[in-house]
């Protein structure tokens, strides 16, 4: 039974990535390599890997969700397989390739930054994944902006997102500092998170307001060093150099209420511990998993959510126009995401009209959770009373 029609396998979402927006070139034998979805949701996998005896593939969208595909040899130093449909296994999927027992990047899968390392990656076709194609519609511009940060003692990347019609226009538009998740860089929530389509979509249907959307390196550490969890770089850098920056180099406005923050997994905690530090700086939040209960990994640091919450409901309100949360129980750690449910309502917070939560269903992958967290969050953030 066909669960997908080919005008949407053909679709653009497949194939843009950092690398190509077009299908890879074709072998001597006139077939092509690469992952092609089905009809039927299955993900048929052809490599060409010369001097292979055995190539196997794990797949994974989760630490609770993966499978294994041993490829066959077809001669010609072609391996081809199948991955089979399976709901729980969609959208953006991490691919390690075993050749003769050895791990190896392939050039005709893509290929992501993930894990602090290069990473093939394929898209598997999501029934739910509409908002995310690439449609008939006026799309915005994507710049790359070299910014210093005192923090670092160097250049680094900024990747700013307009909407279509931002340069023509003269009104200021709000914006939107989006953090990426642990071990990724700031290409992810484009490349992988598809936030372009979403966004494009969104304002096109009118369910969105417009605004700039700003993404950083969140790996980054004092000194230029690559770290853990922990460190004020990134929080220097973001309140120092790139929001002064932003503001004086494009048209957005510069209040609170028209400044927002939100991340995923790493990105949710620096968001929470920057937004609570700075209330004066940032009227909305969006945590897309969990982004308090994680006590380990803070053991030697003072974090600000304790004093915010302590403060009360009421003074809560008045800080922040919307607080975010959402997650799907294929995360890693829901129970750190109910911990913070919990803590809320401890706080009387959890009943407050700026908190919206949502708990998607079980077979939501944890890309796919924050990318539909955020095409959630963006129909709610700046919009108008």
């Amino acid at each position: 039974m066909a669960l997908f029609s080919q005008e949407f396998l053909n679709n653009k979402l497949f194939l843009d990535q950092t690398l190509s927006f077009d299908q890879m070139g074709a072998y001597r034998d006139g077939t092509r390599g690469g992952a092609f979805p089905q009809p039927n949701g299955d993900v048929f996998v052809r490599l060409y890997i010369p001097g292979a005896k055995t190539v196997k593939l794990h797949i994974f969208v989760s630490n609770k969700v993966f499978t294994d595909v041993e490829l066959t040899d077809r001669g010609g130093n072609v391996f081809e397989g199948t991955i089979a449909y399976n709901a729980y296994l969609t959208g953006p999927a991490n691919v390690n390739v075993y050749v003769n027992g050895a791990e190896v990047i392939v050039p005709d899968l893509p290929v992501i930054w993930t894990d602090n390392r290069p990473q093939n990656n394929i898209e598997i076709p999501d029934e739910h994944a509409d908002y995310l194609l690439v449609k008939d519609v006026p799309h915005g511009s994507l710049t790359r902006e070299l910014i210093y940060s005192h923090s670092t003692g160097d250049w680094e990347r900024c990747l700013v997102y307009t909407p279509a019609g931002y340069r023509k226009s003269d009104k200021p538009l709000p914006v939107l500092y989006l953090l990426h998740g642990g071990g990724d860089n700031e290409m992810m929530w484009e490349y992988v998170g598809k936030m372009s389509h979403t966004l494009d979509n969104l304002w096109a249907e009118g369910k969105a307001e417009e605004f700039v959307v700003v993404m950083m390196n969140g790996m980054l550490r004092t000194g230029g060093e690559i770290g853990g969890l922990v460190d004020p770089a990134f929080e220097q850098m973001l309140i120092q150099d790139c929001i002064p920056f932003i503001e004086e180099n494009y048209r957005v406005k510069t209040d609170k209420w028209n400044r927002a923050i939100a991340g995923l997994s790493m990105g949710a905690y620096m968001t929470c511990d920057i937004s609570f530090a700075h209330p004066e700086l940032f009227g909305s939040v969006g945590t897309f998993t969990a982004s308090m209960m994680k006590s380990d990994a803070f053991a030697t640091y003072e974090r600000p959510y304790p004093k915010v919450l302590a403060e009360g409901a009421e003074a809560f309100a008045k800080k922040y126009k919307l607080y975010w949360r959402s997650t799907t129980p294929q995360e890693n750690h829901l129970e750190y995401f109910l911990g913070d449910d919990d803590l809320l309502k401890e706080a009387g917070i959890y009943d407050l009209l700026c908190h919206h939560r949502m708990l998607y269903s079980p077979e939501t992958s944890k890309w796919n959770s924050w990318r539909m967290g955020l095409r959630d969050f963006v129909q709610l953030v700046f919009k108008e009373e």
